[in-house]
């Protein structure tokens, strides 16, 4: 019967990252840009990530956690929602290419 029946443990559940939101950058549809930093890891990093309800939070940089990390995160932050901004235009434009 072992061909048929198979024992198992549970299976883990994934680990979950905790994020502190420190600025939305804005907002495209769905998407939002935001600067984070994760609660529950290594201090000194903070996070330039695009939320959205299909991909849940991908980072896009990670910056140090200091005045010139986020000087370059106020520029990656708008880049990424400009970036949003004009793929959901061309989207619009030609649907079929989707």
């Amino acid at each position: 019967m072992s061909n048929v029946i198979t024992l198992a443990g549970p299976e883990k559940p994934a680990p979950v990252a905790r994020h502190e939101e420190i600025t939305v950058y804005g907002t495209v549809g769905p998407l939002t840009v935001a600067l984070t930093r994760r609660t529950d890891a290594m201090a000194g990093l903070i996070h330039v990530v695009l939320l959205g309800s299909a991909i849940g939070l991908e980072v896009v940089a990670t910056l140090p956690d200091d005045t010139k990390g986020r000087a370059i995160a106020d520029f990656v932050g708008p880049a990424v929602v400009r970036s949003a901004e004009l793929a959901e235009t061309e989207f619009a434009a030609r649907p079929e290419a989707c």
